[in-house]
């Protein structure tokens, strides 16, 4: 649907600007990303309000986001899946940082997720896809320093909040990192291969 709507604006864009085919091409691809983003986006924001986790939800997304955008991750057969998946997530983990946890727990908690991501990013960022990769190693080592940037910052962040008795704010970064940080591992890989074959074959039994 969305691919379809995003062709059709595209279609009336290269006719208006008269541009050739590739270049339609092109439209219809961004526009798909702006598109599909912003559904993902309101039916978060729209699930979280409904839950009552709208700021650790947003809280989550931001910090996953924002590390998934330089160091990449797996990624479903289909927008639809990536769509429901994603939005499943992140709609859990915003409701998982409203449970209490301590500021010991969660400084804890935090020191492990910093390491974990300083081993997830050196070994593996950034992480691509079948169809998408980056080779060139320069390119790779500018994504990885970008990626420990992020990293450093959530946890500056993190450490503040915690210090300022924010617990939820903070688990809730965590949690996005985390999230972010599993999906760059082989772990994540097969975890998500596995979920798309079976929510193919439940869509093709629907």
């Amino acid at each position: 649907m969305i691919k379809t709507f995003a062709r059709k604006i595209a279609i009336i864009m290269g006719a208006q600007l008269k541009v050739n085919r590739d270049q339609v091409e092109i439209f219809t691809y961004g526009l798909e990303l702006i598109l599909g983003t912003l559904v993902q986006l309101i039916l978060i924001v729209s699930l979280s309000l409904l839950m009552d986790t709208f700021i650790t939800t947003m809280l989550c997304l931001i910090a996953f986001a924002s590390l998934r955008f330089f160091g990449g991750g797996v990624h479903l057969s289909t927008y639809s899946l990536c769509l429901v998946v994603g939005v499943s997530l992140l709609i859990s983990l915003g409701k998982l940082a409203t449970l209490a946890v301590n500021p010991e727990s969660l400084t804890l908690i935090s020191v492990l997720t910093l390491l974990m991501g300083i081993h997830v990013i050196f070994r593996w960022v950034p992480a691509g896809t079948a169809k998408k990769q980056i080779k060139n190693e320069s390119i790779r080592l500018e994504q990885r320093e970008k990626a420990f940037l992020v990293l450093t910052v959530w946890s500056i962040i993190i450490v503040i909040l915690i210090t300022q008795k924010m617990t939820a704010d903070a688990f809730a970064m965590i949690l996005g990192i985390l999230g972010s940080l599993i999906l760059m591992t082989p772990l994540g890989y097969k975890a998500a291969k596995v979920l798309d074959s079976i929510l193919n074959i439940a869509g093709k039994e629907v």
